[in-house]
């Protein structure tokens, strides 16, 4: 606890907890504190004194500093456990000759900022026999993220070679054409990605920023022409389909183009781009995924809900995101899979009450046999 300060009339204590946290040699460092002023819980990892991911929720409402402490152990507590999870299942694949294990672990590692370490497991995956173009995704977009462009999109090319109607890959070769400043390239690449999927939001956003560079440099004439009718229809796009941006920078970036403002346009639209990163989807699906590499063959209903509530909030705020949609089936699966353990339980429990009921005998057995089958299926899906 380190201060106090008022907030909404009430008295609102500032609110912190540190914990270092050791695994196979390294070190790192957690950092969880609820901010009065900014009404903010932040939980963030640290390695080698330098920040490497963070979490940020915003309490709204009247905060009661009971339980605001509460929450912020909660968080706190789900941080560290959820990172202890992601270096367990790591050691825990470790040689494994399934390439599958490796990729979404990789996938993980690289929705932590851990950058390194997603490319060795992406590299496995890869040496195991994965043909899957999100390998060479992962290398390329941590590549990107480390800013080497050369080898980002010597591996973004690879991955396209794989797939070709990837837009995911084309969207990320448009960012790293964006971060040479080779603007007509990184339109192509956008335009190309918005062709094979006119949902992905994504790609619409980063042709406005292809359109405001190239206006800042003066590199391409042509693609400065129409400029304010490009801009208009991009941003409806990014409005209607990503609902990770907030409406109200978009409105920023607007009236500081409308002033010529550009190059401030284009750094609030930088900025959206970097919070826009980590998609919560692929962070549910990946924490499930990897409770599955621990070996965990029940979930917690409670645990399910809470995913199946986020999934169902997302879809609220854009019905036509497909991989949300996806991921409400998968979640439904494991909803399944629940009911299956507490027919199990109901089983069990009459054959505790009478050894000889035959009937209950026969049903835990069949029960058995269509809960491996859930399992089975749900790490399939989920691979």
């Amino acid at each position: 606890m380190i201060a106090s300060s008022p907030r909404g009339g009430a008295e609102v204590e500032n609110y912190e907890l540190r914990e270092e946290i050791r695994h196979g040699g390294a070190s790192y460092f957690l950092q969880t504190s609820y901010n009065s002023e900014s009404g903010q819980i932040q939980s963030s990892f640290f390695r080698d004194g330098a920040m490497f991911d963070s979490v940020v929720m915003d309490i709204d409402g009247e905060p009661v500093p009971s339980r605001l402490r509460e929450l912020t152990k909660e968080i706190h507590q789900n941080s560290k456990r959820n990172f202890r999870v992601l270096l367990a299942a790591r050691d825990r694949i470790g040689r494994a000759s399934d390439p599958a294990p490796h990729l979404r672990l990789a996938e993980a590692l690289l929705g932590r900022n851990l950058f390194i370490e997603a490319m060795q497991e992406a590299e496995s995956a890869i040496e195991k026999g994965s043909k899957d173009s999100r390998a060479w995704m992962v290398i390329a977009e941590s590549r990107y993220r480390l800013g080497q462009y050369e080898p980002a999109l010597a591996a973004v090319d690879t991955g396209i070679r794989l797939s070709p109607d990837y837009p995911d890959l084309l969207n990320l070769k448009g960012r790293i054409h964006l971060k040479r400043r080779q603007c007509s390239e990184a339109v192509k690449s956008f335009t190309r990605a918005i062709e094979l999927n006119m949902y992905y939001g994504e790609p619409y956003l980063n042709l406005i920023r292809a359109y405001l560079l190239n206006t800042i440099i003066k590199q391409d004439y042509d693609l400065s022409r129409g400029l304010d009718e490009k801009l208009k229809k991009n941003l409806d796009r990014v409005r209607q389909l990503n609902p990770f941006v907030r409406p109200e920078k978009l409105e920023e970036a607007r009236a500081l183009f409308e002033q010529q403002s550009y190059e401030e346009a284009l750094e609030i639209l930088d900025g959206l781009e970097a919070a826009g990163s980590r998609d919560p989807v692929d962070d549910i699906m990946l924490e499930l995924y990897l409770s599955l590499l621990q070996g965990a063959e029940e979930f917690e209903d409670a645990q399910i809900e809470s995913f199946l509530d986020r999934i169902r909030e997302i879809l609220d705020r854009n019905p036509t995101y497909a991989d949300a949609w996806n991921s409400l089936g998968i979640l439904y699966t494991a909803k399944c899979k629940i009911f299956m353990d507490k027919s199990r339980e109901a089983f069990q429990k009459a054959l505790e009450i009478n050894d000889g009921y035959g009937k209950a005998r026969k049903n835990l057995r069949l029960t058995e046999n269509d809960r491996q089958g859930i399992f089975i299926l749900l790490k399939a899906l989920l691979d």
